[in-house]
């Protein structure tokens, strides 16, 4: 067998260092906060996009944890240095029979939760929890994904502020048994706009 020309060896090699050239620029890129953000709700809506309907619908309090807010690049930044430090939100009740639900808080959000909303009575508000914000459930095509069934988490109940609160809707698919993935809508000028995504485990 004869051993390999210098013009192969050359090749090679030239093949070779294109190639980690171009592993070395991937990895550079995906550093970069904006390609990364982009990817990471790339993943996320396709999560959201194999998803369906719980079956059967939640039932109980369900964990929750939000994931990542999607409004403008170094707001998202802000909100998850924010999140890191302090985030009240525990997670949502559900109610199927009436298909109504509340969301779960740690009690540290009443001052909070006065100062924004200062004519606002939480549903339920003592040394254990606060539980804020009636919500009603019902299964029909998203707003942002209209070819897909999900179930909606309408706030726009008049028990709610109207100031942010009656404009948001969740939209929630099951992507694994007992895992959920939301995704935060906010209504503006008629129309929805995605905001952020969450999760709810069981």
């Amino acid at each position: 067998m004869e051993p390999p020309s210098p013009d192969s060896i050359g090749a090679v090699d030239s093949v070779r260092a294109g190639d980690i050239r171009g592993r070395l620029h991937d990895l550079a890129e995906a550093l970069r906060p904006e390609v990364a953000r982009a990817r990471t709700i790339g993943e996320l809506e396709g999560l959201f996009r194999s998803g369906r309907v719980p079956d059967p619908l939640p039932d109980g309090f369900l964990s929750g944890r939000l994931l990542a807010t999607t409004t403008w690049a170094p707001l998202d930044g802000l909100f998850r240095r924010l999140a890191s430090l302090w985030m009240p939100w525990q997670g949502k009740a559900f109610d199927p029979s009436s298909k109504t639900g509340v969301n779960r808080f740690t009690p540290d959000v009443r001052v909070p939760m006065r100062l924004m909303w200062p004519g606002y009575a939480p549903i339920r508000s003592d040394g254990e929890r606060v539980e804020a914000f009636l919500f009603r459930n019902r299964v029909a095509p998203g707003a942002a994904d209209p070819d897909l069934q999900v179930l909606k988490i309408d706030y726009d109940l008049e028990a709610n502020p109207s100031l942010v609160i009656r404009r948001i809707l969740d939209e929630l698919v099951q992507i694994a048994d007992g895992v959920y993935l939301g995704k935060v809508l906010l209504r503006s000028v008629g129309s929805f706009r995605r905001i952020g995504f969450f999760s709810l485990t069981s």
